[in-house]
């Protein structure tokens, strides 16, 4: 599988954990100011329509229409740079490079180098607002935050959303574990 990076300085590991995994994965550089992508895989740029070229040396909120809701962006950018989270869990609205808009379960983790943060893993999982079970999610999502990922669908879902939260985790774990 496709990967595409901007840094040399990526361990190995991470880089094939990067071309291994199947789901949407993107690397943002925690050091570097406004956190650029400096990785992301070939299902990250199926996902969004982007290629390599247009989403590298970027922060990933130009995904973001300009009418998302600011307490998700606020959550984000709390996580972030709250230490005392290693892991964070979003939904925010998207709009892929022709238009199409879509709910982005977000997962991300912070992977640490000698105890300091270096990079940001994100893991994503679309979900298409036409196939939620209510229509007006994506419009809704614009307007509030998600913290209550139940919304997306009944309780019938929960294992599909653990499903999501396994992979995302597994991945993290892996990537943390390849940061060495």
């Amino acid at each position: 599988m496709d990967t595409f990076f901007t840094s040399a300085e990526l361990p190995e590991g991470l880089r094939s954990a990067f071309a291994e995994s199947r789901i949407s994965l993107s690397l943002a550089d925690a050091k570097a100011e406004d956190m650029p992508l400096i990785a992301v895989n070939q299902p990250f740029c199926d996902m969004s329509g982007y290629g390599p070229d247009e989403v590298l040396d970027r922060n990933c909120r130009f995904l973001q229409p300009n009418e998302s809701p600011d307490a998700v962006r606020k959550d984000m950018r709390e996580f972030l740079y709250d230490s005392d989270k290693p892991d964070g869990r979003f939904v925010i609205p998207n709009v892929t490079k022709d238009g199409r808009k879509f709910l982005n379960l977000v997962y991300m983790a912070k992977l640490k180098k000698d105890d300091e943060v270096t990079f940001v893993l994100g893991s994503q999982f679309p979900v298409d607002p036409e196939k939620a079970s209510e229509p007006d999610l994506y419009d809704r999502a614009l307007k509030e935050s998600l913290k209550q990922l139940n919304l997306l669908s009944g309780d019938d879902n929960w294992a599909l959303l653990g499903s999501f939260d396994a992979l995302a985790s597994s991945h993290s774990i892996i990537a943390r574990a390849r940061m060495e």
